[in-house]
Parts: structure tokens; C-alpha cells; sequence
């Protein structure tokens, strides 16, 4: 169990690393992450939808700009939340399925995980 999540967690600092791999389509409710078709300087997603599923989020790390409303939405066969690093973040309950939704009115670099499953399910939002 000990090797499975330092290999995931290897892996999801990798991807953040690089910026998240491929392309992916966007979401309808995109914010941008910079001008022209550059997309934000190579930081990866800039989507404010965030998938929650068995032991991940998709994406891990995404930039969005300030007055961004960032949803989770959760699916799969076992609960998880959302807690802040930042305990004066209000986070999410418990859940398997539906959404939680919080608002980026100040810049910086919001680091959240899954409580219930430790450092392995883990992601960033920057607010720029």
C-alpha cells in the first residue's frame, strides 16, 4: 500500500510538473489562463470544473483568475472531500456523488486534498 501511493504520488507531481500532459476539451464553464492562444504560460488546466473519482482529481492542478467559482463535481464507489490546507477554507462534506462549489476572490496558491485518503489524492488551485 506504502509503495502504491508514493507511486501515485510520484506520478501526480510529475504531471503537475509538466504541466498535466495532452490536451483535454474544455469544459463550457472554462475560465482562461492568459491571453492569446498561449493559455496561461504553461501551468496546465485552466478548467474550474475538477472531476472527483476513486483516489483522484481531474484535473490535480489548474490556474483560473481571481472571482473564479471552481466546482467539484464527485462520482465513483466511495466518499471524498475536499479540506483546504488553509484550515480557514471551508472545504466539503463527505460525499459520493453531486457538487461542491467555492469562489477565488484572492490570488495565491490553494493547496486542498481528500482526507479521507491522505497525500494520494491531493491537487493545487492558483489564482491569478
Amino acid at each position: 500500500m506504502r509503495a502504491l501511493r508514493w507511486t501515485f504520488t510520484t506520478l501526480a507531481f510529475t504531471l503537475i510538473a509538466c504541466g498535466g500532459g495532452g490536451e483535454k476539451t474544455a469544459a463550457p464553464n472554462n475560465t482562461g489562463g492568459g491571453g492569446g492562444g498561449g493559455g496561461g504560460g504553461g501551468t496546465g488546466s485552466t478548467s474550474n470544473s475538477i472531476s472527483v473519482g476513486d483516489n483522484f482529481f481531474d484535473p490535480a492542478s489548474t490556474t483560473v483568475t481571481v472571482g473564479t467559482t471552481v466546482t467539484w463535481t464527485f462520482s465513483g464507489a466511495t466518499q471524498h472531500n475536499v479540506t483546504f490546507n488553509n484550515s480557514s477554507i471551508s472545504g466539503s462534506n463527505n460525499m459520493q456523488s453531486g457538487t461542491f462549489s467555492k469562489a477565488f476572490n484572492t490570488a495565491g496558491t490553494f493547496g486542498y486534498t481528500c482526507t479521507i485518503h491522505g497525500s494520494a489524492m491531493s491537487g493545487t488551485i492558483i489564482v491569478q
